[in-house]
């Protein structure tokens, strides 16, 4: 009798997380395909280039976890966008005579996720951030690192808040 109850039990859980999986996704059933468009940038830098970088992170983890196939037509199951709220450089330490040592970047993003089949929202101005330290005594290459690192980063937090909406 117990092990009756067991197996129910397990089948009625198996069915309420058969939406969600165990992988964290929580992309519809329905939604195979994805446009992703070019991000907006609110930050008022003078290299526009970040946009295209963070937009080119965004398709690498999409096809690398194989969530969606990537279609760049407006007949995509579902689009994904954003805005880049802010992008920062400040000293995060200095010596005493207020010399910086390292230096942090920041880059804060909000993402969307729409179904265009049942035209509605999956995720909805999402927040991601990351920063990224560096030394200042490794000069430009140092700096260019991090700027690698952090893109690496927000190009991967990005896309795992489009497939957990939770």
């Amino acid at each position: 009798m117990r092990s009756v109850l067991l197996t129910i039990c397990f089948i009625i859980l198996l069915q309420s997380c058969a939406y969600y999986s165990f992988t964290g996704k929580s992309i519809p059933p329905h939604v195979k395909t994805v446009q992703v468009l070019l991000f907006d940038d609110n930050t008022s830098r003078y290299d526009l280039s970040l946009p295209q970088l963070i937009n080119e992170k965004i398709l690498y983890y999409i096809d690398d976890y194989r969530l969606m196939d990537i279609d760049d037509s407006k007949d995509a199951d579902s689009k994904a966008f954003g805005t880049i709220q802010s992008f920062t450089e400040s000293i995060a330490s200095q010596s005493d005579d207020e010399v910086a040592q390292q230096r942090t970047l920041t880059l804060r993003l909000s993402i969307n996720f729409y179904d265009n089949i049942k035209e509605e929202f999956i995720v909805k101005a999402y927040s991601v951030s990351y920063s990224e330290n560096y030394d200042e005594s490794g000069g430009g290459t140092s700096r260019d690192e991090a700027m690698v690192e952090l893109l690496e980063r927000i190009g991967e937090n990005a896309v795992i808040a489009l497939s957990s909406n939770w």
